[in-house]
Formats: structure tokens, sequence, C-alpha cells
């Protein structure tokens, strides 16, 4: 398949010459957005392992049609699983820490509602919110080559997802009073689970209860870092050293 040949996601089961009408958003984007036109051809992704080539073969009434033409297997994730849970910040930074550490390839991010994260806790608008960083994930996806969608959780409260533990899974806390640093934790790790506070921190009760849960205290570096900032240099260091980015 070409490079920088324009990708879309599609969440729906896909077959070689199936034709398939896409939805008005997909429509949008590669009609008016990027211009494309009938036969040219595109790259479709559906949280699988498959990359499907298509063309376009119609534009009617608004929405357009495809012919998926081949099916080819790509799995370029990371064997690293982070789960990272993400203290919810300001919508900027915020959306950045999600977008990004999709492009490094955590494996699945839970908001985490903690003392000073900044956001109105009404259900209905916390609901609106997971929905809105569901796309800003397929649109990293689209970007990355990423063929599966890391899957973002509702929001949860800090105590009840530190509480949480899968079997040989390390669980470790961004904390810059730490003396321990990445290279200090044990080797061949393979499920992580990491808690990234937002501008506050956490409160000195949390912190308290996230050690109870055994949670490792880990610095990075000397300087204190923006909570968006800290998301990713975690996930980078961390994928430097137990997953793919040291490939």
């Amino acid at each position: 398949m070409k490079n920088r040949i324009p990708r879309i996601y599609i969440n729906k089961d896909l077959k070689i010459y199936e034709k398939v009408i896409l939805n008005l958003s997909n429509t949008h984007y590669i009609i008016k957005v990027l211009r494309m036109n009938v036969q040219e051809k595109l790259e479709v992704f559906n949280d699988t392992n498959y990359v499907f080539l298509s063309k376009i073969i119609a534009i009617k009434k608004k929405l357009a049609t495809i012919l998926v033409l081949e099916k080819e297997k790509k799995n370029i994730e990371s064997l690293l699983l982070i789960h990272l849970g993400l203290a919810i910040s300001k919508n900027e930074k915020m959306n950045f820490a999600i977008q990004k550490s999709v492009e490094l390839g955590v494996h699945m991010i839970t908001p985490i509602l903690s003392k000073y994260c900044n956001i109105n806790r009404n259900k209905k608008n916390i609901l609106k919110k997971n929905i809105y960083w569901q796309n800003i994930i397929i649109s990293a996806c689209q970007q990355c080559k990423r063929n599966i969608i890391p899957k973002i959780n509702n929001a949860e409260d800090i105590n009840i997802w530190c509480k949480q533990s899968n079997q040989n899974e390390i669980k470790i806390v961004l904390d810059p009073r730490s003396s321990t640093n990445i290279n200090q934790l044990p080797k061949n790790i393979r499920y992580m689970r990491l808690l990234v506070g937002s501008e506050g921190g956490f409160s000195s009760l949390e912190m308290q209860k996230i050690i109870k849960h055994k949670f490792i205290q880990v610095k990075l570096g000397p300087r204190i870092l923006r909570t968006e900032t800290a998301a990713i240099a975690a996930v980078t260091a961390l994928q430097m050293k137990f997953g793919d980015l040291s490939n």
C-alpha cells in the first residue's frame, strides 16, 4: 500500500469487495477536507490488526460509497501495555495529553477524578467529555497509523481506580519528590498502571492512599513538569525502557 494514503476509521467488520456507505463525518472529511474524488484510494482501519485498501466509487446526496479492494495485516501495537490514569486537567491540556499518549502507544486511558482536577463533575458533562476524548483518540490513531483503538474508560474516582490491579501489573505514580527513577524499576515489565496528576498534583491524603495501593513513586528528572508534559514524558520514557521506542 502507498505511503501517505488518507486514512479513515469505520466501526464495522469489513470484507474484500464489500461496498460501504460512509457516514456524514467520514464523507465530509474525505470530500470537503481532503478534496478526494471518485476512483481515489484511501486506507480504512476498524479496530483490528488489519487495514483495508479501498477506493471511492460514488458520491451521492452528501454520502460517499467506497469499495474494499485489499486486506493487509498490520500490527504496530507495543508489547508494553500501559493503562494511563490521567487526572482531569483543563481542556487543552487534557486533550493534548490524550492525543500524544495515544500516538506514543498507550493501551488504555482512564480519566481520574482527584481533589485538584479541573472539571464540572456533573454526570452529563463528564459523559460528553468522554465522547469528545474518544474522538481525539480515533483522530490520533488515524494520524499515527495505529489500527487498534485504545479504550477510554468512564471517569473514575482516584481511590477506586488505584485499588484496581491486574496480575503482574506494575503500578507507578509520578512524584517529583521521589528518589526513584524509571531506570530503577523492575526489568521485563509487560503491564503497567501509570498515574499522572493534574496541575495541582495530589493532596497529601490522596498520595497516602496511592502508596497504600502499592504504587511506586517515580520522578522524571530534576524539573517540575506541567501535567501534559509529564504524561507525555513518562509514556515516552517507559516505551524507551520497556516498550517499542527502543526498536
